[in-house]
């Protein structure tokens, strides 16, 4: 019944697509933003929403699709979004199967020039034969991002060029003393291995010269064989881990599992795909919450 209603449902999206590429054609050619209005603009999730609000601010009419406190791998836009992502200025996607709804936008009811494909502007890591598209775990991948915004923004709205510009150099300082801060920290590593939920590191261990073993795939909803489960049960015992690391928003049960069998503590590894209702309340963003990263992941390889 559920697979019925999963497909049921992506066949009233593509319904709804093609409706909306029919009707969007007779907008095709006009200006990006009317003058004196702020350009509207969609990002797909948090990182990016970070992002255009840090570098956009009080200039930009600034929009997210997938709701923070949402495990953003499997998610589908309503319909009403659809529409409103069509009436877009811009529209920032992260791109690598990260969003599969949204590549099916782009050059539909989104025009291509209207777009900005974060993973286009970084070097992408391959996993088992499938890119990785957590991109944004490396801080320096997140400046160069940051760069492109900007420049999409000035493409948009000339007239406070000085202002995106400023704002970006401002994030762009943040970014690197966050990146040295990683690296200062993680540069006596006693250890070189965490153990983690899911396989969402790559950028950030590639980044800080360490390695991650993934209890699920790339996918946190990609459950291990129970094979999988005992090879990394049997790797902690002999590599004496001490620590395996938990998400905020998606943890495959078996995590559980083998913290019990192993008798490993727990500590927390923030991928950042969004922020709880608790992060939200305490003012945390992207800057502070791999801050936190650093503190537990120094707790793991340098302590």
């Amino acid at each position: 019944m559920v697979g019925r209603m999963k497909t049921m449902k992506k066949i009233i999206i593509i319904f709804v697509l093609v409706i909306l590429l029919i009707t969007g054609c007779s907008t095709k050619g006009k200006p990006n933003v009317i003058v004196g209005e702020k350009p509207i603009v969609y990002v797909s999730f948090y990182p990016l929403y970070f992002l255009a609000e840090e570098i956009g601010r009080d200039n930009i009419d600034l929009k997210m699709v997938i709701p923070n406190g949402v495990d953003s791998h499997d998610y589908e836009p309503s319909m009403k979004q659809l529409k409103a992502i069509e009436e877009a200025d811009v529209f920032i996607y992260n791109g690598a199967g990260f969003e599969n709804w949204a590549e099916k936008l782009v050059g539909t009811i989104v025009e291509e020039d209207k777009t900005l494909k974060a993973s286009d502007y970084v070097e992408l890591i391959e996993i088992n034969g499938t890119f990785d598209p957590h991109i944004w775990l490396n801080p320096e991948n997140m400046n160069r991002i940051g760069e492109k915004i900007r420049d999409i923004f000035i493409s948009l709205d000339e007239d406070n060029k000085n202002e995106y510009e400023k704002n970006f150099n401002e994030l762009s300082n943040r970014l690197k003393i966050l990146d040295k801060e990683f690296k200062d920290g993680l540069k006596d590593k006693k250890k070189d291995t965490i153990l983690v939920s899911h396989s969402a590191f790559a950028y950030m261990a590639d980044r800080y010269d360490f390695q991650q073993v993934s209890v699920a795939g790339i996918n946190p909803e990609q459950e291990p064989s129970p094979r999988t489960i005992a090879n990394i049960i049997e790797m902690t015992e002999e590599e004496n881990f001490e620590y395996i690391f938990l998400e905020t928003l998606a943890n495959p049960k078996t995590v559980d599992i083998i913290a019990e069998e192993t008798n490993l503590k727990t500590l927390l590894l923030n991928p950042l795909e969004g922020l709880t209702e608790e992060e939200q309340n305490n003012g945390e963003d992207y800057i502070s919450i791999m801050e936190k990263n650093l503190i537990n992941l120094k707790k793991a390889l340098v302590e």
